[in-house]
């Protein structure tokens, strides 16, 4: 039960919701959030933070940069039932790496 409530508060803050919303399509670095988010670079870090401790995110470090992206299929099919996929966000992000 305590997994389940740290999902459902994980997800109850617009800027991870549109975290999450831009990683159903594909995995980012955490620097490439500020260009649409538009937040600084570390509240984006804290945001993503909580979604990787809420077991929603994983992340893996290449080079110099974290690549986040959403943990599962099952994650992601959760995300879908959620209406996550339909919220507008991400037009702005630049895909560069």
């Amino acid at each position: 039960m305590d997994a389940q409530v740290d999902v459902f508060k994980a997800l109850g803050d617009e800027t991870r919701l549109k975290i999450v919303k831009c990683l159903l399509t594909q995995e980012y670095c955490a620097c490439e959030f500020t260009f649409d988010i538009q937040k600084d670079q570390t509240t984006i870090s804290r945001h993503l933070k909580i979604l990787v401790d809420a077991g929603i995110l994983k992340s893996e470090k290449k080079g110099r940069n974290i690549i986040y992206s959403i943990k599962d299929k099952a994650t992601i099919d959760m995300l879908k039932n959620f209406g996550i996929e339909g919220m507008a966000c991400c037009e702005g992000i630049k895909y560069e790496r």
